[in-house]
């Protein structure tokens, strides 16, 4: 039988998974793209190579931190589901 705190669990071990699968995900493409986009292929307009612009700092300053603070959540969430939690014998 399933109780409760056991559905809490399940869908704590659910949301960390995809929250960190998601995280991980975006964190990769953005890491790659900025790569791609800054270093290896700079983006050209009207022929002249453009440098990094005050937006492109200042996503990754704000990007950065809301992605470890999501990695954090997924894995109090993930700690959550799997702690070990002593039943009682009926």
């Amino acid at each position: 039988m399933i109780l409760e705190s056991d559905w809490r669990r399940i869908f704590a071990g659910l949301a960390g998974v995809l929250v960190s699968l998601g995280t991980g995900v975006e964190a990769y493409l953005q890491s790659f793209g900025f790569y791609a986009e800054h270093y290896v292929w700079p983006k050209e307009k009207y022929g002249v190579l453009t440098p990094l612009r005050c937006q492109d700092i200042v996503f990754l300053a704000v990007f950065w931190p809301v992605a470890i603070g999501l990695f954090y959540l997924a894995f109090r969430l993930l700690k959550f589901a799997f702690q070990r939690i002593e039943k009682p014998y009926a």
